[in-house]
C-alpha cells in the first residue's frame, strides 16, 4: 500500500505529491521541521512538539496566523489512521513557500508550504542498549542558532555521516571547549554522581525528549544539573547517553576509543532508560 501524506491542505499518495522548484525550502533551506514519535498509534507529546514548532516558526518570522495548527493536528491523526501507523514517527516540514524568483529577500505575502508525512525509524532493543554504543568528538561548526529546528541541516548531515563512516553512533559536538549536543541528539553525562546536560541557549536545541527526561529524573529524586560541561569533563565522565525523539536513551560507552567510565553501560543510564520506557508504555 502506497503511503499517504499531507501537503498544503490535501492528502496525496506519496509518489503524487509535488512541490515547486521555486519553493524556498528547496532553494535556501528556508524552513523548519519537527519529528513526533508515534507509539501504539498515538502521537507522543504532540502538544509539546507543536509548541516547539511554533517557536521555531516565530524565530524565522513565520507567524502563527499564517499556519493552521488545528488542521496540522487533524492531519497528523488522519495520517496515523489511514496509514495504520503503530510504531512510527511523523515528520512535519514548513517552509516559507514559493517565491517568484530566487532571491534572498522573501515576499512577506508568501503562503508557507506545509508537508506532513510518516517516517520509519529504528528503535534499539534492550540487548543493544545494554551493550552500548560508540561516539566521536567533533568541533561544532554548525550555525549559531541551533535552537531553531531548521531544515538547513548540511553541517549536521556531514557530522552524522562522518560518525557513521567511523562506525560510530554519534558525533558529540564541542564549541569553545564546551559540550553543545550531538549531531542529531541531546547529550547527558554522569560526573561526580550528578547527571549533567548542557544548559539551554542558542547553541543547542531544546529537545522535547531532553526536557521530559529531566523532569522524570527529578521526579524520581535523581539530581540533574543544566550547566556548562567542558570537553575534559565529557571524556572523564562516569556515564554518557544521547537522547532524541526516536531513541530517548542511547548509552555511549566509548568516545574515540576512550572508555567512558568502566566501558560498560552504567546504572544511571539504565535507570534513565527504564524511567523513560515506563513513561512511554503508560502514555
Amino acid at each position: 500500500m502506497q503511503e499517504i501524506l499531507y501537503l498544503n491542505g490535501s492528502f496525496f499518495p506519496s509518489e503524487e505529491a509535488k512541490i515547486s522548484v521555486m519553493d524556498r525550502g528547496f532553494l535556501f533551506g528556508d524552513g523548519v521541521y519537527e519529528l513526533i514519535p508515534v507509539y501504539k498509534s498515538k502521537p507522543f507529546l504532540l502538544d509539546q512538539h507543536l509548541d516547539r514548532l511554533e517557536i521555531s516558526l516565530n524565530l524565522i518570522g513565520i507567524t502563527k496566523e499564517q499556519i493552521n495548527f488545528s488542521e496540522i493536528n487533524d492531519a497528523i491523526n488522519e495520517l496515523i489512521s489511514v496509514n495504520q501507523y503503530k510504531e512510527h514517527s511523523i515528520y512535519i516540514q514548513i517552509t516559507r513557500g514559493v517565491d517568484k524568483a530566487r532571491q534572498h529577500i522573501f515576499d512577506k505575502n508568501n503562503k508557507p508550504t506545509v508537508l506532513i508525512m510518516g517516517q520509519p525509524y529504528k528503535k534499539y532493543c534492550v540487548s543493544e542498549i545494554e551493550k552500548g554504543f560508540t561516539a566521536c568528538i567533533q568541533d561544532d561548526y554548525r550555525w549559531t542558532k541551533a535552537n531553531i529546528k531548521s531544515t538547513s541541516l548540511l553541517a549536521n548531515v556531514m557530522l552524522k555521516n562522518l560518525a557513521t563512516k567511523m562506525n560510530r553512533y554519534e558525533a558529540i559536538l564541542i564549541r569553545d571547549n564546551k559540550l553543545t549536543e550531538g549531531s542529531a541528539s541531546n547529550v547527558f553525562i554522569l560526573s561526580k554522581d550528578i547527571i549533567k546536560t548542557p544548559k539551554l541557549s542558542y547553541k543547542l536545541l531544546s529537545g522535547v525528549t531532553r526536557n521530559l527526561l529531566i523532569d522524570l529524573l527529578r521526579k524520581n529524586t535523581i539530581e540533574v544539573s543544566e550547566c556548562d560541561i567542558s570537553k575534559e569533563e565529557v571524556l572523564s565522565a562516569q556515564e554518557i547517553w544521547c537522547s532524541s525523539s526516536t531513541n530517548p536513551v542511547v548509552p555511549i560507552v566509548t568516545i574515540d576509543d576512550i572508555s567512558i567510565g568502566s566501558g560498560k553501560v552504567g546504572k544511571f543510564t539504565l535507570d534513565a532508560y527504564k524511567i523513560m520506557n515506563d513513561y512511554i508504555n503508560q502514555y
